[in-house]
């Protein structure tokens, strides 16, 4: 029941096709030349000046890979507080899409058809409805490219986040940031890869609004 719960929720998001596709997107991030300090005046600069974004909006495509799947659709995050956020995916091929929201009483998936299913547990959720044990309310910071403060990471030679790991449930994800949109002040993520052995995701930033 929870392999047709998940199929159902999202076929009709996939196949968003061209060459324009995130599918298609590169995942290799160019390493810095030199290991740059956590204390560098630049990047804590920089960190202050994403810390002062409280709220916000981003638009773009996600994609996903595995063994068994690929889809990629478009994204639409508003991000307002910890407890309060949403995340809807949909595609131009299709008037469906798929929603998820976050309150205090924890999260709600729910797709156009009418289907909705809530629960305190967010990771088992994430797990049964989209396949991917994924922690969304650190992805708030992720979408940004503000590491946690005392996580281990790499920063670039442009002073940005370019790569860090996450366990949760004993699966570790590497987080790359291939590029940057440098017309933003600050620098914000243009393209995020993450990535945990068998399971690929590709995000790719196109507005942001704050």
């Amino acid at each position: 029941m929870k392999k047709r719960s998940k199929i159902f929720l999202l076929t009709p998001l996939v196949f968003l096709v061209g060459c324009q596709s995130v599918l298609d997107a590169p995942t290799t991030v160019e390493q810095p030349t030199q290991q740059i300090s956590h204390q560098d005046p630049q990047w804590q600069a920089h960190l202050a000046a994403l810390a002062k974004i409280h709220s916000y909006k981003a638009t773009g495509q996600f994609g996903y890979i595995s063994p068994e799947e690929r889809f990629s659709s478009h994204f639409d995050w508003q991000y307002n507080n910890t407890t309060n956020f949403g995340l809807e995916l949909s595609s131009n091929l299709s008037s469906k899409s798929l929603k998820l929201h976050r309150n205090a009483r924890g999260l709600t998936i729910s797709d156009s058809e009418g289907n909705s299913r809530s629960d305190r547990d967010i990771d088992a959720l994430m797990q049964e409805i989209i396949g991917v044990a994924f922690p969304i309310d650190q992805f708030a910071y992720w979408l940004k490219g503000q590491p946690e403060k005392n996580g281990q990471y790499t920063v670039n030679d442009k002073r940005q986040l370019a790569q860090f790991s996450y366990p949760i449930k004993g699966v570790v994800w590497k987080v790359s940031y291939v590029s940057y949109d440098e017309t933003k002040q600050p620098n914000l993520p243009k393209l995020i890869v993450l990535e945990n052995g068998s399971q690929t995701l590709k995000i790719r930033i196109d507005n942001w609004t704050y």
